[in-house]
């Protein structure tokens, strides 16, 4: 699997303490006086906003790029209804040769491997036999669960807050495990200061946000 950021908010401190401000300053200049704050201000309001104010959030966005993951993954990811989507499509790609997912208890497992392998070649074999016959969207029928796709993603920093919660969870499916934690890896590489908003309470470590890098935003 594989997760790029390929687009999101610029200077979004500045956005998301302006929209958290806005009800307080209602001057122009606003925006630009709070630009102009020392890091260590805009920190104390990061950290302030983490148990309050939540609404600011919604206001940056982050772009996802996630690709080779399976069907079975993106059947879960697009249950989260605050966020925009556009999938690969298996009705008009033809998915001959198909690449696939093999989960770690299978991989691990010689008899079990060889099982799936060639259940797998079997479903490919009789997928590329319809396909003489009929349209991908008649064939796609047969397809597996586990065959790669790719997705592209947009969440605001709430939402990505919230699916934090369970998508970091032991409890979570391991692939979504996977991918949730690669997409925070990316909002912090741009975001460092985001780190402790995508972290759930129960799982974060004291003073997150006390050395962030304060050049990003």
């Amino acid at each position: 699997m594989k997760v790029e950021l390929v687009n999101y908010t610029q200077d979004a401190v500045d956005l998301l303490l302006f929209t958290k401000n806005t009800r307080h300053m209602p001057d122009d200049d606003a925006y630009k006086r709070i630009a102009e704050w020392e890091w260590e201000k805009k920190q104390a309001e990061l950290d302030y906003m983490l148990n309050t104010i939540r609404s600011s959030w919604e206001f940056i966005d982050y772009t996802f790029n996630v690709r080779d993951v399976t069907r079975g993954f993106t059947h879960q990811f697009v249950r989260t209804r605050q966020a925009s989507y556009a999938q690969q499509s298996q009705r008009t790609v033809d998915m001959s040769g198909f690449s696939y997912y093999t989960p770690p208890e299978i991989e691990n497992n010689e008899d079990a491997k060889t099982y799936y392998d060639e259940c797998m070649k079997t479903i490919n074999y009789y997928y590329q036999k319809l396909r003489k016959h009929v349209p991908a969207e008649d064939a796609r029928g047969v397809l597996p669960t586990n065959i790669h796709t790719n997705i592209v993603a947009k969440f605001n920093l709430r939402t990505l807050s919230e699916m934090a919660k369970s998508r970091l969870s032991p409890r979570a499916q391991g692939e979504y495990q996977e991918v949730f934690k690669l997409m925070v890896a990316e909002v912090v590489k741009v975001h460092p200061w985001a780190e402790p908003f995508l972290t759930p309470t129960e799982w974060a470590a004291p003073s997150m946000g006390k050395a962030l890098n304060p050049k990003k935003g």
